[in-house]
């Protein structure tokens, strides 16, 4: 019976991972961005692996180190209500159709807040929302790209 559940578990993964590679074909994970590629980005809606919409790019922030940091990702809470969250640039992949995050609507739903856009160049805060998100900051060692 385990190794029966063993090779269910297997053949779940390989098909889960295949799939999800199947669908990032055409997608660039975005390491760092120049300024005037962000310019394309803006107003490009995101959504996740499962096709929801997430929200639209609305701006782009710097980090820490001056570079662009952080995408803000405007989203409908009610009808007459949205909220910005910050998404670290390294969380999206985007082709030219649209931008995909790798998060479910409810973690978008209860990504950490800030107060405003200058606490994003506090190394504490974009730390905390990097790796909120799974991804490594890029101003860190072990993050930034060409380094081990």
């Amino acid at each position: 019976m385990k190794k029966m559940m063993a090779g269910i578990v297997l053949v779940f993964m390989f098909t889960f991972g295949y799939g999800t590679a199947k669908s990032m074909e055409d997608h660039i994970t975005l390491v760092s961005l120049e300024a005037s590629d962000a310019s394309k980005l803006t107003g490009m809606t995101v959504k996740n692996f499962q096709g929801d919409d997430l929200g639209t790019i609305s701006e782009f922030v710097k980090g820490p180190d001056g570079r662009i940091g952080f995408a803000m990702l405007t989203y409908r809470v009610t009808d007459n209500a949205r909220k910005v969250i910050a998404v670290p640039i390294g969380a999206l992949s985007c082709s030219r159709e649209n931008c995909v995050l790798n998060a479910s609507k409810e973690t978008v739903r209860t990504t950490p807040t800030f107060v405003s856009k200058e606490d994003l160049a506090q190394t504490r805060t974009a730390v905390n929302i990097y790796l909120y998100f799974g991804v490594q900051p890029y101003w860190t060692e072990a993050g930034t790209p060409g380094k081990k």
